[in-house]
C-alpha cells in the first residue's frame, strides 16, 4: 500500500533517544500515511529492543531493518528498497519532529504531489535555546508555500541558503530512478543526501512551518566539534566523493545556475576541512605531513571542477585568508589570530540568527 511519507530513522546505539524520536511520529493524527523505517545498525544496546517494541505496537506504521554496522550511509542505503511512501524523509534517532507540523506537513505533500524535492524550515535545540533556521538568506519568505517551481528558475533567483539534510525531503523515485546510494564505511555521508539528487530534480517546493528538531546538545553526536576533528578524514572522503561525482556527471545537460550550485557545495565541503586543518584544529592535534598530503589531494579535486583557487577564511570581519598563510608562510596563523577569529565568528553566528531567523 503507498502512503504519503516513508522516514528513514537510522540507529546506532541511541536508547535513550529513539522513543522521543519514534513517539513524535506515532502520536500524528495522520500516522496511517506515514511508513516507518528503523534501521538498526548493529546497535550493542537496547535500541533494537526498543525499535521492536514499537512495530510490534504500531504495525502498520513501523518497520525495522536490523543489519551490521556499517555506518550511516549503509542504513539509508539498507532501507531505500522498500520504502512504501511517495516521499522520504531522514529522521536521526537522537531528534524528533515536532508532530502537530508533522501532521500538517503531511497534507502539504499531498498538495504538492509529484514534486521532486519539498523544502522545510528545522529547529536548532541546543544547550543555549533553540533558534529556527531557514532556506532563505535572510529569513525572507521568497517563495509561495505549496507551489511547484521550476528548481532552476529558484537557483537562479540566488536566495537559497545551503540545504541542510534536515529541510529537505525527496520524492522516492526521484532516488531510485537516479540510482542514489550513500557511501557506506563513514561519517557525515549526509551531506551527500544534500547534493546527488540535485543533479536530477527538476521541481522543488517549499513549506513555512519547521517539522524537524534538531538536537544539538548530545555530548558525543558527530557535530562536535572534537569527533569532528578526530573524524577529519571521513569527511574529506565525503568531499572526494561529492568532487569526483560532480566531474564524472558533468556532462549532464545542467542549466549554468545548476552547475554553479553544485559547484559550490562542492567547494564549502573542501572549504570546511580547510578551515578545520588550518584555524580550528587545536595545535597539539595538527600534523603538517597530514595536511600537505590533504592539501595536495583536495587542490587537484578542486582544479579538475574548474575551482582553481579556493580562500580560506572564517568570517568577513578579518577576511584573513588562512590558506594563503599557510602557503607563503609554511605554517598556520598565530593561536591568538585563530581564537579571535573563532571568536568573532561566533559573535557574528549569534547576531545572523537572532536578525534573520
Amino acid at each position: 500500500m503507498m502512503k504519503r511519507l516513508s522516514i528513514i530513522i537510522p540507529t546506532y546505539n541511541m536508547e535513550h533517544y529513539l522513543a522521543n524520536a519514534l513517539d513524535s511520529i506515532v502520536v500524528c493524527e495522520r500516522c496511517a500515511d506515514i511508513d516507518v523505517v528503523v534501521v538498526n545498525d548493529g546497535s550493542r544496546d537496547g535500541s533494537l529492543s526498543i525499535a521492536l517494541g514499537y512495530a510490534d505496537s504500531h504495525p502498520d506504521t513501523v518497520r525495522v531493518i536490523d543489519k551490521e554496522n556499517g555506518n550511516y550511509g549503509s542504513t539509508i542505503n539498507a532501507a531505500l528498497g522498500s520504502l512504501r511512501g511517495e516521499y522520504v524523509k531522514i529522521l536521526d534517532a537522537d531528534d524528533r519532529f515536532d508532530s502537530a507540523a508533522l501532521d500538517d506537513f503531511v497534507g502539504q505533500l499531498e498538495a504538492v504531489s509529484g514534486t521532486d524535492v519539498v523544502v522545510s524550515p528545522y529547529i536548532e535545540e541546543g544547550r543555549d535555546g533553540t533558534h529556527r533556521c531557514d532556506y532563505d538568506l535572510y529569513g525572507k519568505q521568497m517563495f509561495k508555500t505549496a507551489c511547484r517551481y521550476s528548481l532552476d528558475e529558484v537557483l537562479a533567483a540566488g536566495q537559497l541558503r545551503p540545504f541542510a539534510m534536515h529541510a529537505l525531503t525527496y520524492r522516492t523515485a526521484l532516488l531510485r530512478e537516479s540510482g542514489y546510494r550513500q557511501s557506506e564505511g563513514i561519517s557525515y555521508t549526509d551531506r551527500e543526501w544534500t547534493f546527488y539528487p540535485m543533479f536530477y530534480a527538476e521541481s522543488i517546493a517549499f513549506t513555512a512551518t519547521p517539522i524537524y528538531i534538531y538536537n544539538t546538545a548530545r555530548e558525543g553526536q558527530t557535530m562536535d566539534l572534537q569527533v569532528i576533528v578526530r573524524s577529519i578524514s571521513h569527511l574529506q572522503q565525503v568531499a572526494q566523493a561529492m568532487g569526483k561525482y560532480f566531474i564524472e556527471h558533468s556532462n549532464m545537460a545542467l542549466s549554468i545556475n545548476r552547475r554553479l550550485f553544485l559547484r559550490a557545495a562542492v567547494e564549502e565541503r573542501m572549504r570546511v576541512i580547510y578551515r578545520l586543518y588550518l584555524i580550528t584544529m587545536p595545535s597539539e592535534m595538527f600534523v603538517s605531513d597530514e595536511f600537505e598530503q590533504c592539501d595536495k589531494q583536495l587542490s587537484m579535486l578542486l582544479a579538475e571542477c574548474g575551482i582553481p583557487q579556493i580562500k580560506v577564511r572564517q568570517n568577513a570581519l578579518l577576511p584573513i585568508d588562512a590558506l594563503q598563510y599557510w602557503r607563503r608562510c609554511h605554517k598556520r596563523l598565530p593561536d591568538w589570530v585563530r581564537s579571535l577569529l573563532i571568536w568573532l565568528d561566533r559573535r557574528m553566528a549569534w547576531l545572523h540568527s537572532h536578525l534573520f531567523r
